[in-house]
């Protein structure tokens, strides 16, 4: 694979740090999941390699560093490409199956636009954010920083997410990474949960709920 030239009169070369780091990451993910390019696998796909050129940017230039995909080399005015903090503000969702959502087959099934469901995720697990998504449903999520949010996400793509892997499919994936790095019932493990649940995907989990951990001592059944 190829980048860095552009192919658009708007834009100047394609080698900010973000695009350079997203590109790379594509590398890691076909050497992970795999994600197929097409419909939710491709949209999550994407999210990570913008999750990632995103956070190679914050770490490496703080400085200079945003939630915005590819908006070093814009010119003219041009819009970026994506938008992790606002989703909306570039026409893509940031609630699952919400507003701007794609559902047909343009875009290979929209994996450039319903990326930012996953995206707006990540912001507000690293970020926090509070207020009411397309479902009309209000959530509220703490900050626990990039390199929580950073090493959770990591671990889902590497051993928790298979080719055809959808939105609910990353929920869960993430949930479980959050547990093995912090605890199943640990703060991050939480806010992981109140994330996916702010962009529109699965339910809350609640403190002091139950749920079997393990089977110690398996019985036999007899009729």
């Amino acid at each position: 694979a190829r980048f860095g030239d552009g192919n658009n009169s708007s834009y100047g070369p394609l080698t900010s740090l973000d695009v350079v780091g997203h590109e790379f990451a594509h590398g890691v993910t076909q050497f992970t999941a795999n994600l197929r390019y097409r419909n939710e696998s491709g949209a999550l796909n994407e999210s990570f390699s913008d999750i990632f050129g995103t956070a190679i940017e914050l770490w490496a230039s703080p400085e200079l560093g945003d939630w915005l995909v590819g908006e070093d080399f814009t010119m003219n005015g041009a819009h970026p490409f994506r938008n992790m903090a606002d989703p909306n503000r570039e026409d893509h969702p940031d609630t699952y199956k919400g507003e701007h959502w794609e559902s047909g087959t343009a875009d290979n099934g929209g994996v450039h636009t319903n990326s930012g469901v996953q995206n707006y995720w990540f912001y507000l697990l690293t970020s926090g954010g509070s207020g009411r998504n397309d479902n009309n449903v209000n959530y509220s999520v703490n900050a626990f920083g990039l390199d929580t949010a950073g090493a959770i996400a990591f671990r889902n793509l590497k051993y928790y997410l298979v080719r055809l892997s959808e939105y609910a499919d990353a929920r869960e994936g993430s949930m479980q990474a959050a547990e093995d790095i912090y605890g199943p019932c640990s703060p991050a493990y939480f806010e992981v949960v109140n994330a996916w649940y702010a962009v529109g995907v699965g339910k809350l989990l609640f403190p002091f709920d139950l749920k079997t951990i393990a089977i110690l001592e398996p019985g036999t059944l007899s009729c």
